[in-house]
């Protein structure tokens, strides 16, 4: 541990998790692991069965502590560290940081830590998690790296040094001390396989687990005295019961549920499968019925043994769904399988619960699945061969005299669309022939219903096309999901935006586990709808954008280009292969995948288009892991989020809510056999 300079000890009182030692008390759903590469992080995560996926922390980001990345837990996690002369938190993987002429300066300062609880806060962040930093002598670190980069498997390795690897082991053990001297929890293991080590440093005054007792927020004790309370009365049928300081248990058969804030109303109703014989675990949604009323909302989803908190920040202002995490508690809501447990913690006039009639999501649904197939002429089937080349026709047609589109040096439609301010974006990523991702999406919320009033946008991030699971050969499943896509824009010209993806295409570049998607997806049109569609479809290729943006976002399917570019780049992006294949192709880097695009090369992407740093840039393409819909702040990188849509169980979109663009996730069912 001399590279980090750190005066540890060692922990006395141990316990083992899986057979790891670990401080006695750790919790195992604390752990967060931490160090720089080559140090042991996903050994130790695989040893005890934590989480698969690696996590980013960006140390100079406000509330980083409340990042969904440490929702999963125990899990491995690479840190961003302010550098001088470097408005940006840089990772240890960046070009930036590896590529520097000399060793690159931290500025602790510009970190954020957690604070002392104040009167109002619920929770002490500073013990939420324990974080273990990995820190092994430098030339051990360095002969297993030198060893693992003989396989290849990690890039980042392909020039590392003793220099180096000295360098990154000094800021992470910076920043052990810097954490612990706040209060945080850290142990340091400083070799392969050693037990956790304590920092012998003296903490901040009033820090966590510092000689001064911490001072117990009056919410903290409220909420000790009503939620710990295991006798909180059962309400079969509320009749506008206030609370004020109390608490009480709903049974799901009574919901829906309405709880009157005094300045806003939430509902709570059971998130119930349209289709029958679907199997769904029974979620809570909460949402605000007077936005749902007026068009696109947000909402909040609880599942069982899952609880939120309801409040504000000033009271002249609504509560927002999805609900933030920093807002002054005054009601928690806790679903606890057969329950809805409600509890006043501190409301200034009490809340009032009462019953909320019939359930008017499913009867909405319901219409709005009726009114998608007048759309698509009474079924979800697949066209006849006339009826589908004259639909694509017709939308070759509009996209050739788009307004919302510069035109390109050739006269034709460029590669960028601008969408109107006024229109709310819904944001679908890749679909992989999914045909019922689609219709679940457009039955849902108000988004077909804005659809057809003009007042929104569905924008398509691309590769509607080509199975993703299993029987990859199959194009059958593709030309129904383009079908319907493909009626969609016809019935709403200009609200209904096709992104190109890289599986847009007949290239023999398109493949899938060595199936040749692109070659059969060619050859399937072709023997199925005959050789004119196959060159309509051609021409819908070259005609459809690559890039969509608004006042609030910047979308295309795979990422940014690297280098330089420019807007007008964008607009000629027929005559730009190398950009082509760039925004369909191109994926995040990420540890021990350096070719990718970062930090950087969104900025440049941002300042190209003429956006602020703060506009939302979402793609799709680089699903990054097995299970999730969405990533925000994918990479580090704030304002950067990734969004997929087809797995068979989930799916998830991005829209404007109260002028931000977040996530809404959704549960699959099988409409199209209703």
């Amino acid at each position: 541990m001399r590279d980090a300079e750190l005066n540890l000890e060692p922990v006395r009182e141990l316990q083992k998790i899986r057979g790891i030692p670990f401080a006695q008390g750790t919790g195992y759903r604390q752990l967060v692991v931490t160090g720089p590469h080559g140090c042991g992080k996903t050994t130790l995560i695989q040893s005890i069965g934590g989480w698969p996926e690696e996590g980013f922390l960006d140390l100079t980001e406000s509330r980083w502590w409340r990042s969904r990345i440490l929702t999963f837990r125990p899990r491995e996690v690479h840190l961003g560290f302010p550098f001088r002369g470097y408005s940006q938190a840089l990772a240890l993987f960046e070009r930036d940081f590896l590529e520097a002429p000399e060793a690159l300066v931290l500025e602790p300062k510009r970190v954020h830590l957690p604070q002392e609880p104040s009167r109002w806060s619920f929770v002490d962040w500073r013990r939420r998690v324990v974080f273990e930093f990995l820190l092994p002598p430098a030339e051990e670190v360095f002969e297993s790296r030198r060893q693992r980069a003989s396989f290849q498997t990690h890039p980042v390795d392909a020039e590392v040094s003793l220099e180096k690897t000295a360098e990154e082991l000094r800021i992470y053990g910076e920043i052990a001390r810097l954490f612990h001297r706040a209060g945080l929890t850290v142990y340091v293991r400083d070799g392969f396989g050693a037990p956790p080590h304590r920092i012998a440093e003296k903490r901040s005054p009033g820090a966590a687990g510092s000689t001064r007792r911490p001072r117990r927020s009056l919410v903290e004790t409220t909420f000790k005295r009503i939620i710990r309370s295991d006798d909180a009365p059962i309400v079969e049928v509320p009749h506008g019961q206030t609370l004020t300081g109390e608490q009480i248990r709903i049974p799901v058969s009574a919901l829906p549920v309405e709880i009157d804030l005094g300045f806003q109303a939430l509902q709570v109703h059971q998130d119930h499968p349209l289709a029958p014989g679907t199997e769904w675990s029974p979620d809570l949604l909460i949402f605000d019925p007077a936005e749902y009323r007026r068009g696109i909302s947000g909402f909040t989803r609880l599942g069982s043994g899952q609880s939120t908190r309801i409040g504000q920040r000033e009271a002249s202002q609504r509560i927002s769904l999805p609900l933030p995490s920093d807002v002054r508690p005054w009601l928690e809501m806790s679903f606890e399988g057969d329950y809805l447990c409600l509890a006043d913690l501190h409301s200034p006039k009490g809340c009032e619960v009462r019953e909320a009639g019939e359930p008017v999501l499913l009867a909405d649904r319901a219409h709005r699945l009726a009114r998608l197939k007048e759309i698509f002429g009474g079924s979800f089937d697949r066209l006849e061969p006339k009826g589908a080349l004259e639909c694509l026709q017709a939308v070759n047609a509009q996209l050739e005299s788009s307004p919302l589109r510069r035109a390109n040096r050739d006269g034709e439609p460029g590669g960028l669309i601008e969408l109107p301010d006024h229109l709310v974006p819904v944001l679908v990523g890749d679909l992989h022939a999914k045909l019922e991702n689609l219709v679940k999406i457009l039955t849902e919320n108000r988004f077909l219903d804005e659809l057809e009033r003009k007042r929104a946008a569905l924008v398509l991030l691309g590769d509607a096309v080509h199975r993703e699971e299993s029987q990859l050969a199959e194009m059958g499943s593709s030309v129904v999901a383009m079908d319907l896509i493909l009626r969609l824009m016809r019935a709403l010209p200009g609200h209904v935006v096709y992104l190109l993806g890289n599986h847009d295409s007949f290239s023999h570049e398109v493949t899938k586990r060595g199936v040749e998607q692109g070659r059969l997806w060619r050859t399937h049109l072709h023997r199925t709808r005959g050789e004119r569609y196959v060159e309509e479809m051609r021409r819908f290729y070259r005609l459809s954008p690559h890039v969509a943006l608004s006042k609030d976002f910047i979308a295309c399917h795979a990422g940014p280009p690297l280098g330089k570019v420019t807007r007008q780049a964008v607009v000629n992006i027929r005559h730009q292969p190398k950009l082509t294949h760039q925004l369909t192709w191109i994926r995040l880097r990420r540890p021990g995948k350096p070719t990718g695009y970062g930090k950087r090369d969104v900025v440049a992407f941002r300042r190209a288009l003429g956006k602020k740093k703060s506009t939302a840039f979402i793609v799709s393409h680089n699903p990054l892991s097995d299970d999730a819909t969405y990533w925000q702040n994918a990479g580090g990188i704030k304002g950067h989020h990734i969004v997929y849509s087809a797995r068979s169980d989930r799916l998830a979109v991005f829209t404007r809510i109260d002028g931000m663009m977040v996530p809404l996730e959704y549960r699959v069912e099988p409409l199209t056999r209703l």
